[in-house]
């Protein structure tokens, strides 16, 4: 259950979003609240329509702590993602990225350091942690292998 680089890459990517909270607490201290129950509520959803259909939630999630979260919402079908949940997904890591850049970019140290840490965290799961994803239905593990870049493992 769960890899170091699973574990890495949350951490750095919940680096990324301290340091964006940062960066709107520094000029909009509601605005920073406001961002902080977003982050919240965006991480339940990606767990709800993401994690919850992944069949390695409940023994070998690569990340660890989305997994468990995913096992204590409601149970959902281990089918192919639909569209809704790509774009919910996708909205709500959207939401997590982009919501603080405005703040950000009026501290180019944080800015810079946000993308960096945000960047790392993505080559390190898309380097790391997807390569030993036994979940069949990842639209990223099928891209991969339609493109022939990269093996399957698993189911």
């Amino acid at each position: 259950m769960g890899s170091l680089h699973g574990i890495t890459s949350l951490a750095v990517f919940t680096l990324a979003l301290v340091v964006g909270l940062m960066g709107i607490a520094h000029s909009a201290p509601t605005a920073a609240a406001l961002y902080a129950m977003l982050l919240g509520a965006a991480a339940l959803t990606v767990c709800g329509t993401y994690c919850a259909k992944c069949p390695c939630r409940k023994k070998a999630c690569g990340h660890l702590l989305p997994g468990l979260i995913a096992r204590i919402l409601p149970a959902r079908r281990q089918t192919p993602y639909s569209t809704f949940d790509l774009v919910l997904t996708a909205a709500a890591l959207a939401a997590m990225v982009l919501f603080p850049q405005p703040w950000l970019t009026r501290l180019p140290v944080l800015l810079v350091l946000f993308w960096l840490l945000v960047i790392a965290a993505a080559a390190e799961i898309l380097g790391r942690v997807c390569p030993r994803c036994r979940n069949p239905h990842c639209p990223v593990k099928t891209v991969k292998r339609r493109s022939g870049h990269g093996k399957q493992i698993g189911p």
